[in-house]
């Protein structure tokens, strides 16, 4: 065992040091993954305790990936400000507070406190992981790099629903959160012991007024998308949107002209790592709506329990768990086409398969269609990150790691509160219909969506992708 041990480390170009330094690092990353979906399963059990409808509760998943994309471009600012080990630690701690404040909330409100505090430690720590994971790994083993982070990113979903599911039915939602607060401690536990500073990165800028351009817009837009069809004042819905693009374009231009961004959006004007930046967000919006729809289809329409949508999830992500690895590993060695295309394919075919689910489906049928969309977006998920990766140079691979996981969490909010939105158009299009044929068509809806946006991904591989290997001329932009 040790001799194969250090046959991998060896092989992947890093020391001892440095590969303790990346699993003390991924753990970290689980358990900000591992956060976001034991939440989905315990969405109808928070709806009856506190009494909040599908487009209310939807916000502990859409608002948390919108902290997050708030906090995301402060991340090269912070990695140059602070050390990798107080910066890991200390966000690290900021989640176990979070955590008890969403164990022992009483009222909605209270319980997205507590998912503020988590989705600040996430925003902060993602990018920071990833930026020094393909820093350490030399470019010829990124491919694999990035499939062992995806592995870690991967496993997560397929351990977390499955076991809430068995949590939530026995003792509650509550302890999902308590579970998190002491996994949180064992982690600084390890971190405080094990990790070691990295250096390298560059201090970013601190930027007041770019923030505020951000963060409201941001607000702005997400709510205005997760109301657009249910609310009353459709003047002040649209007006909202209006203001939240405005003040995100603004934030884009500033960022543009500034000598020091906080975010080198810049770098978007290299087309191979913005169309992979396009491709990613189409990826990451849909499979967020489809995490939160799936739990609420199984146990709304077919009656089914927490526990039954959980495991309904876990094969789908076991098999993109490891198909993330396999991709990886194919990419370094076959480039992106003959890799990412059938991957997107096989996603596409998936959506297209729950859009088909009805009432007459079975857990079964449900866990199979969601099976074939995970295993296949997993599939090209890493092979398309680390193409749009490799096309940059090594400077501004921080910057660009801000750049895909801000556009990324953006998508993954307003793609969660669209699709949800969209879910609840059937009491509008069926007002005289029973409550349970309104879940099944807003279920239907909601499916036909995810299934239109997994397809635009794929069509825009098909459009940007090309035979060669992932690494392209690189432009050098917006430093």
């Amino acid at each position: 065992m040790t001799i194969v041990y250090r046959s991998v480390i060896v092989k992947l170009g890093i020391n001892r040091k440095q590969w303790i330094m990346v699993i003390v690092l991924l753990m970290g990353t689980l358990l900000a993954v591992l956060n976001m979906s034991v939440v989905t399963p315990a969405l109808p059990s928070i709806m009856k305790d506190l009494g909040v409808d599908s487009t209310t509760v939807q916000w502990l998943s859409s608002g948390y990936s919108l902290v997050e994309a708030m906090v995301i471009p402060l991340a090269a600012f912070l990695m140059g400000r602070f050390s990798t080990r107080r910066l890991f630690i200390g966000c690290i701690s900021l989640f176990a507070a979070g955590s008890l404040v969403a164990a022992f909330a009483s009222t909605f409100p209270l319980l997205m406190v507590g998912r503020v505090l988590q989705a600040l430690c996430t925003g902060a720590i993602m990018p920071m992981v990833t930026a020094v994971i393909l820093l350490v790994f030399p470019k010829e083993s990124r491919g694999t790099a990035m499939g062992i982070t995806g592995l870690v990113v991967g496993f997560a979903p397929a351990l977390g629903p499955s076991v809430s599911g068995v949590i939530i039915d026995s003792f509650g939602w509550r302890t999902l959160f308590v579970i998190m607060a002491a996994v949180s401690l064992i982690v600084i536990a390890l971190a405080a012991v094990y990790l070691r500073n990295f250096d390298g990165f560059q201090p970013g800028a601190f930027d007041l007024v770019s923030v505020l351009f951000s963060s409201v817009g941001l607000a702005c837009l997400l709510y205005g998308l997760s109301t657009f069809t249910s609310t009353s004042n459709m003047m002040l819905t649209v007006s909202l949107i209006v203001v939240g693009v405005l003040l995100v374009a603004v934030f884009v231009r500033r960022q543009l002209k500034t000598k020091e961004p906080m975010l080198r959006v810049g770098i978007l004007a290299n087309r191979t790592y913005a169309h992979s930046v396009i491709i990613v967000a189409c990826m990451q919006a849909a499979l967020m709506g489809c995490n939160v729809m799936v739990p609420m289809f199984i146990q709304t329409v077919l009656g089914a329990s927490a526990t039954a949508s959980g495991l309904a999830m876990l094969p789908g992500a076991l098999i993109g768990a490891c198909c993330g690895i396999v991709s990886g590993r194919m990419f370094d060695k076959y480039g992106i086409r003959k890799v990412a295309l059938p991957g997107l394919t096989v996603m596409t075919i998936g959506g297209v398969l729950m859009a088909l689910l009805g009432a007459d489906a079975s857990v079964i049928l449900t866990a199979c269609a969601y099976t074939v969309l995970y295993a296949g977006l997993m599939f090209a998920m890493t092979p398309v990150n680390t193409w749009g990766i490799n096309a940059l140079d090594n400077e501004n691979i921080g910057h660009a790691q801000s750049v895909t996981n801000t556009v990324g969490q953006i998508a993954s909010s307003m793609g969660t509160a669209l699709i949800v939105s969209i879910s609840a158009l059937s009491t509008t299009l069926a007002p005289t219909a029973t409550g349970h044929a309104q879940s099944i068509l807003g279920s239907t809806l909601a499916f036909a969506a995810i299934a239109v946006i997994l397809a635009a991904a794929l069509v825009t591989a098909l459009l940007a992708t090309r035979t060669h290997r992932g690494t392209t001329k690189r432009t050098l932009v917006g430093q």
